[in-house]
């Protein structure tokens, strides 16, 4: 009773636009919440209220374009109260709203119209719906919404699970009336095993995005998937086992599969015709695949595999245009262990930007004439203990990040690394590859335009050699993370340019770099900020 005084005698001014309201105790509602009067609301977000059975009558507010109602773990229905209705007068109810979202609704079981409404929908203007996390909730949901354009139905298990039998209307045949077969354009269903009708219409003609979650059903992909679908994502359908047999639409830009393990990938002749794809992403999927074709898709930019564990290869692709291979801007191989080699020759790719390649650990050659890579900013190798060399001729001449974690057998090339004439590079992050260290500072290859120096986890670093740090002249920021046994800075000190010096889980290090106090501290002093742990320092 308290807490419902106190909100009652906060009522705002009649011109409030935004309102959010948390973790409310009370039983009921203040008077003035979801009064029409209120007439330039637009945005109202309600979450917590842990002691209300039913929800405020919000339907009136003749501005309210998003509602965002979350953690109401007392409601089991939502009905009359909820659109507004005063007695048998009923105003259009959600005449504005546009987006509208349900999370965490622990104890909620129905969703029911507004009494008397006639042919009239509910939400004449909602583009956007989202059910998250509704445990209980089994069916009746709107059933005419004419303006919908996204739909996100997540964990929300028991829904529309036993449609047919109970007597409630399965929502595919909802989806197959006019309005919502010509205004849906993104669908996301996730642990919903009742809504797997909605993927056996052939209605859903504007489709343009569709993700599903946790299908076990083989055959959860439909042969008659949108003509305009631009995204698929597909994700924890562990008995997923095959693509439609006609293939996937070929207006398709973005796939992506994680955890659908049994899925066999696409044919040669089914991504020959995604002539669109702009990004393919694979984790932890397709077990079965052991060669990927690179050239095969000719507006492929962004192409990123994390966990395939049984790829063995990429190439070029038989019969495939190397002109294909023009568009990619992005590489990933990320944990594919059982990768042994990139296509044999130059890698032709000429605006490659971003290449990462980590824990591939039988992996033993990089590709060749990576200098000839002139596009190429990022560049990360981590985890491939089996490459000894790489960059004969040179590293690309552009780089501005380069880092390398884990490579226990390379032997960084004075003759061929070529880094004084890495001019653009600005970030230089090394990780637990002490061998390497050792030889980049002791043979100065870092360029001395270089900003930012990261070294981490070198478990038997003692010291920081002098000269291969002291004449990075245009250095700004040394951070220094997980050396555990390092304990001295160069004796020559740090470069006079150094603004930021972050030490941190470096015990020794850290002791001997205290403030005034410590052995190292006249090596660091000049440094304006410097940050020892928690402690931040500014000189």
């Amino acid at each position: 009773m308290k807490e419902k005084h106190v909100l009652e005698s906060l009522q705002p001014c009649v011109n409030l636009v935004e309102l959010t309201i948390r973790s409310y105790g009370g039983t009921s509602y203040p008077n003035w919440l979801g009064d029409s009067s209120f007439s330039n609301i637009k945005v109202m977000g309600l979450s917590g209220f842990s002691n209300c059975w039913s929800l405020p009558p919000v339907g009136q507010l003749p501005a309210l374009k998003e509602l965002y109602i979350e953690e109401m773990k007392s409601v089991m229905s939502i009905g009359a109260e909820f659109y507004g209705v005063n007695g048998t007068c009923l105003i259009q109810p959600f005449r504005c709203l546009e987006k509208l979202r349900f999370e965490e609704m622990p104890e909620w079981e129905e969703w029911l119209p507004s009494p008397g409404r006639g042919q009239c929908p509910d939400f004449p203007r909602l583009e956007e719906l989202v059910l998250q996390n509704c445990p209980k909730l089994r069916g009746n949901l709107p059933d005419h919404l004419p303006c919908l354009k996204k739909l996100e139905v997540l964990d929300c298990g028991v829904l529309y699970e036993r449609a047919t039998t109970s007597g409630w209307i399965p929502w595919s045949l909802i989806v197959n009336t006019e309005s919502l077969r010509q205004s849906l354009q993104d669908l996301q269903i996730r642990g919903c095993p009742g809504l797997s009708s909605l993927l056996e219409t052939e209605s859903l003609s504007s489709l343009s995005g569709l993700e599903i979650q946790i299908f076990s059903r083989t055959d959860c992909l439909q042969p008659h998937l949108s003509s305009r679908l631009q995204k698929l994502t597909l994700r924890n359908c562990g008995s997923l086992l095959s693509f439609p047999r006609n293939g996937l639409p070929t207006t398709l830009k973005s796939l992506y599969i994680q955890f659908c393990r049994r899925l066999e990938f696409l044919s040669h002749e089914m991504m020959a015709k995604l002539t669109s794809l702009q990004t393919l992403d694979l984790s932890n999927s397709c077990d079965s695949l052991r060669s990927f074709p690179l050239g095969v898709f000719p507006k492929l930019s962004s192409l990123q595999f994390y966990v395939i564990k049984n790829l063995e290869s990429l190439s070029i692709g038989e019969g495939a245009d190397v002109e294909n291979l023009t568009h990619l801007d992005t590489l990933t191989m990320y944990y594919c262990p059982n990768l042994v080699s990139f296509p044999h020759g130059v890698l032709p790719t000429p605006n490659l930007a971003r290449f990462t390649v980590n824990g591939c650990e039988n992996l033993k050659l990089l590709p060749d004439r990576m200098h000839t890579l002139t596009a190429l900013r990022d560049l990360w190798i981590s985890g491939i203990p089996n490459v000894e060399s790489f960059a004969e001729g040179g590293l690309p001449p552009n780089l501005q990040l380069f880092g390398i974690s884990g490579c226990e057998k390379l032997r960084p090339s004075v003759e061929y690394w070529g880094s004084q004439r890495l001019v653009s590079l600005r970030t230089f992050d090394i990780s637990g590859s002490e061998d390497v260290l050792e030889t980049v500072l002791k043979e100065q290859l870092l360029p001395t335009t270089l900003h930012t120096l990261r070294i981490s986890y070198m478990k038997s670093l003692k010291s920081l050699e002098g000269k291969g740090i002291q004449h990075l002249t245009s250095l700004q920021e040394l951070q220094i993370y997980g050396c555990y046994s390092l304990k001295f800075l160069p004796k020559e000190g740090l470069p006079a340019s150094l603004s930021c010096l972050h030490i941190y889980g470096c015990p020794s290090l850290m002791k001997r770099c205290q403030e005034k106090t410590g052995e190292e501290w006249s090596k660091i002093a000049h440094i304006p900020c410097i940050e020892i742990g928690d402690q931040v320092i500014i000189n």
